[in-house]
């Protein structure tokens, strides 16, 4: 079967240049590493440069930075957490003083459970002259105030 050719379409009839192409690699290499070369030598320069000209460092600067004003961050956040955790949970399961001179200790939340379980909670005392005020007041005691009457709009 022909192949049908037009006059207007025509085709490469040779593959890229592959020398060209190598030594446009070795030249762009080649660019970039003197690129490279002069701008280290241009830093290297700038350093001496500033070390030369500038002011002695302050003293804070030679023996350190001290720490900052509290609060601080946290350096290690899981570890306190961790740490945190367990110091908690000594507490509730293990019997400590809280103020020994004052005979009061601290006991396991189990034990507390099963005697408050076991005794039942004690009826409170009522405080002496308690001052009860109707909540109709609107006091700033009983949390009311201005809250009773619809507030006009």
């Amino acid at each position: 079967m022909p192949v049908e050719r037009h006059e207007r379409i025509r085709f490469e009839h040779s593959d890229i240049n592959a020398r060209g192409t190598f030594l446009t690699g070795i030249g762009v290499l080649v660019g970039t590493w003197i690129s490279v070369g002069i701008i280290f030598l241009i830093f290297t320069w700038l350093a001496h440069r500033s070390a030369r000209l500038s002011a002695p460092p302050l003293p804070l600067a030679i023996h350190g930075q001290p720490l900052p004003p509290e609060p601080r961050l946290q350096t290690s956040p899981h570890e306190d957490l961790k740490a945190y955790l367990a110091r908690e949970n000594w507490e509730l399961t293990h019997y400590h003083w809280v103020d020994k001179d004052k005979g009061i200790a601290a006991i396991p939340i189990e034990d507390a459970i099963r005697i408050v379980a076991q005794r039942g909670i004690p009826p409170q005392k009522t405080p002496p002259n308690p001052t009860l005020t109707p909540p109709q007041e609107g006091t700033r005691s009983t949390g009311f105030e201005g809250k009773v009457e619809p507030e006009p709009r």
